[in-house]
């Protein structure tokens, strides 16, 4: 018997190539300054705000700007943190009722490749499929944003 619920197994997952070395990519993901130039799904949907207490067990809340007037809020606590290899941390919505806040974990992997650096991107424990898919969107975004980024740094 299988005790997983469907939270446990409700989950996504993303590669990306960047040209660009492990270290490089990996730093984007560790300063405020960084964050804030990258760090959201669209040019409309983009960070505003960092707070950033970069260490295993330390705290994060980012402020993004949604184009409609109100700041939507992420927090979370780093879970591992290896340069230039992997970076895990929980992920929390703000705007929603403390009855209704998903703790989730994404998880970020950087490896060699023949072109620079693979991204391999996991974020665990959706309570839905459909926030599941919205989530993917974003990262798709996200992760474009962070390549013109790189590119332009």
């Amino acid at each position: 018997m299988d005790d997983r619920t469907a939270r446990d197994v409700l989950e996504l997952e993303l590669h990306r190539v960047f040209a660009h070395t492990r270290e490089r990519v990996f730093d984007a993901w560790r300063r405020p300054e960084a964050l804030i130039a990258w760090m959201g799904p669209s040019p409309a949907i983009h960070a505003v705000e960092v707070e950033m207490d970069f260490r295993e067990g330390g705290h994060y809340r980012i402020a993004f700007d949604g184009g409609n007037g109100a700041l939507q809020r992420v927090r979370g606590r780093y879970l591992t943190i290896d340069r230039p290899t992997r970076l895990a941390f929980t992920w929390i919505w703000c705007e929603l009722s403390p009855a209704d806040e998903v703790e989730t974990t994404v998880i970020v992997d950087f490896s060699e490749h023949p072109h620079g650096t693979c991204l391999h991107l996991r974020h665990l424990r959706f309570a839905s499929n459909r926030e599941r898919l919205r989530h993917a969107e974003g990262w798709r975004g996200t992760l474009d944003k962070l390549a013109g980024h790189l590119d332009d740094g």
